[in-house]
């Protein structure tokens, strides 16, 4: 059946070209994610009709015609699941930005290839001698497999039990002094950290973190503040965690009344932080979230903190795969903390948005399995032109995609992603979208929304029938809770 929806779309596109994409090397290929044996086949995906040019639909021609769209450009599709019958269409093959709805093409493409149980592994090694009298002559290390959830708030109700237990282990093999290292091998994805094609006002936050072999916190700190009175800098009390050796160069200023409008920023692996903007005057123990600078670096710190709590002594330094080309030689294991398995990450990631566990898919794609996400999409028959990746979340502004595209990946890989897709009226980032409508609580979709950017994607199901559909509107007139309601309105009459 497989084969007969990937015929059909293909008849669907204009001799779609062929384009030779690099290929990334697979690195490190000890650090690779537990995939099983197999993944299990997928059972038959509904198939598409031709798209013919058919007149819009009263309720498409109010919505394109609305003031809130005058300077506006949007794309919608829709398909009919169990027919295939594409029910609406208004330039539906056009390219445009797409905010976080690209998430649904990330997961899909992780769900695809490593399949739903695959789970990410974190392990604890030692090598050299351990002696009979509790000293390890040799170095500890902490080997990073792209788990986004280790200590993850997403997860975790105590987010450093995986310290503890790892602290458990170590002392369970006798381990009293170690005369050498603690060495975090955090290289699987490299140090580039973000996007290059990021802007500067999303480095440093707490939704533009960097993406490592290791992560720990949601690589995240929250900042604490007290202010006092107008024209003066707010004060820095601390950080929580603590991270050794942060710097802050601290442009804030207290202004009378008003709220807080504060940010941070920075680049990755430099432990200087920039605070910028205005907070009210005589408020203490205001908050700001923001990036940990070296997630491998400081996990190493924060793990050294609990061996010596436990009176466990380390003779030697923390130190990353950036730092050293010292590795494990013949080393044993001490502890492995797993992650969820895939299907959970992807779960969570589409109620949450979570742009950091996207773009740990993202590069477990391309590093672990040379995955370039345009060229898998175009292997199974889908017209790709509309399709350009430069992040796995959406937060590029540099992506775009096609309604239509987003539409066949959804019809393709509705078995798997259906049921892990927020609940309109209900859940996460969509737990006000369709609220209190005929469509709330039937409706699977992701949102995406960006400055100038507003888009849904999912599924409906209504009277017994199942629609996949995509609108994606990038600019407009007003407020975005205006667009929104113009959404709500277009949706309840379509379906």
């Amino acid at each position: 059946m497989k084969k007969r929806y990937i015929c059909l779309v293909l008849l669907t596109t204009l001799l779609a070209s062929c384009r030779n994409i690099e290929k990334y090397e697979n690195r490190n290929a000890y650090q690779i994610p537990v995939v099983p044996d197999r993944v299990p086949e997928k059972s038959a995906v509904p198939t598409v009709e031709s798209v013919k040019e058919k007149e819009d639909s009263k309720a498409m021609k109010e919505f394109v015609n609305s003031k809130v769209l005058e300077h506006g450009n949007l794309s919608f599709y829709a398909v009919d699941v169990q027919s295939g019958k594409v029910i609406e269409n208004y330039r539906g093959e056009i390219a445009l930005t797409p905010a976080s709805v690209l998430k649904i093409i990330t997961s899909a493409t992780a769900l695809e290839v490593f399949g739903p149980d695959t789970v990410l592994e974190t392990k604890v090694l030692y090598d050299g001698k351990l002696s009979k009298n509790g000293v390890l002559t040799g170095n500890i290390y902490i080997q990073g497999g792209g788990d986004p959830t280790l200590g993850s708030s997403g997860i975790s109700i105590d987010r450093e039990e995986f310290l503890k237990n790892w602290t458990d282990a170590i002392k369970k093999i006798g381990i009293k002094t170690i005369n050498g290292n603690i060495i975090v091998l955090d290289d699987l994805f490299g140090y580039e950290g973000i996007s290059g094609k990021w802007l500067w006002e999303d480095m440093g936050t707490n939704y533009g973190q960097g993406t490592y072999g290791i992560s720990v916190f949601d690589n995240i700190y929250t900042l604490y503040l007290n202010t006092g009175i107008s024209g003066k800098k707010p004060e820095v009390i601390k950080t929580k965690p603590v991270i050794q050796g942060l710097v802050f160069d601290n442009q804030g200023l207290v202004m009378p009344g008003g709220k807080k409008n504060l940010y941070v920023r920075g680049i990755p692996l430099e432990n200087k932080r920039r605070i910028f903007g205005v907070v009210p005057q005589n408020k203490n123990g205001l908050t700001i979230q923001s990036d940990i600078p070296d997630p491998g670096l400081f996990l190493g710190q924060y793990f050294s903190y609990y061996l010596k709590r436990e009176n466990i002594k380390v003779n030697g330094e923390i130190k990353t795969a950036r730092l050293t080309s010292q590795r494990p030689k013949n080393p044993k294991v001490i502890a492995v903390t797993k992650s969820p398995p895939m299907s959970e990450i992807v779960r969570i990631l589409l109620v949450k948005s979570d742009n950091h566990y996207t773009e740990h898919l993202y590069q477990l794609l391309e590093k672990t399995k040379g995955v370039n996400i345009e060229k898998f999409w175009e292997e199974k028959g889908i017209d790709v032109h509309s399709l350009t990746v430069r992040d796995g979340s959406g937060l590029s502004r540099g992506n775009t995609v096609s309604t239509k595209l987003l539409v066949e990946i959804l019809l393709y890989s509705k078995d798997e992603l259906e049921n892990l897709l927020p609940v309109a009226g209900k859940d996460g980032t969509v737990a006000l979208f369709l609220k209190n409508t005929p469509l709330d609580g039937k409706v699977r979709v992701k949102s995406g929304s960006m400055s100038g950017i507003q888009s849904y994607a999912g599924y409906v199901e209504k009277d017994g029938r199942t629609y996949a559909f995509a609108v994606v509107v990038n600019h407009w007139n007003g407020e975005r809770s205006e667009l929104r309601k113009k959404m709500e309105n277009l949706l309840n009459t379509i379906f």
